[in-house]
Order: C-alpha cells, then structure tokens, then sequence
C-alpha cells in the first residue's frame, strides 16, 4: 500500500533502473475529489527541472489510475479517479 500524500504534496520515490535510467513515482494525495492535472504535473515539472540541473531529461511517463469515484446512479462510466500515479523515466546526459 502506498503512503498517502499530505494534501498539497505529492508522495514520490525514485526507483534506480540501471546506469543511466531512473524511474520516479509521483502519488498525490487522494481528496476524494476530482484531480487537479496542472496541480500534479506542474509538480513534475518542477521536479524535472530540478533534475535538468544534474543533467537528466524526461524520456517517457504514464499515470496509472489508483482510485475512481463511485458510479453515479448507476450510470457506468460515470465518476473521475481521485488517485493516480504518474510513472517517470528519466535519463541521464551523457
């Protein structure tokens, strides 16, 4: 199980993936509410920008949903996730 996230914040860990490659986890927290897009990735932006500095770029991300709201009256489909995790790889420059 994943820690939860304060709100405001955003859990993450880094996952080394051989010499070069790394792959952060971001989990925001969830508010049972609808997720904020620019809220979560301007959090990994500002993260990569952090990187960039040591020289490590974005290559590839996917978000996997964790949590989706109940169904509303019975209307399948309905209802929005209200937690994700959004999957990072970064490399290092040579």
């Amino acid at each position: 199980m994943l820690p939860e996230a304060e709100p405001g914040e955003v859990w993450q860990q880094d996952l080394e993936a051989g010499t070069d490659q790394v792959i952060v986890v971001y989990v925001p927290p969830d508010t049972g509410g609808e997720l904020d897009p620019a809220a979560i990735y301007g959090h990994i932006a500002a993260d990569a920008t952090k990187r960039d500095h040591d020289g490590m770029h974005i290559v590839s991300m996917h978000s996997m949903p964790l949590r989706h709201a109940g169904v509303y009256l019975g209307r399948n489909g309905s209802g929005f996730e209200s937690r994700v995790a959004v999957v990072t790889v970064y490399e290092r420059r040579r």
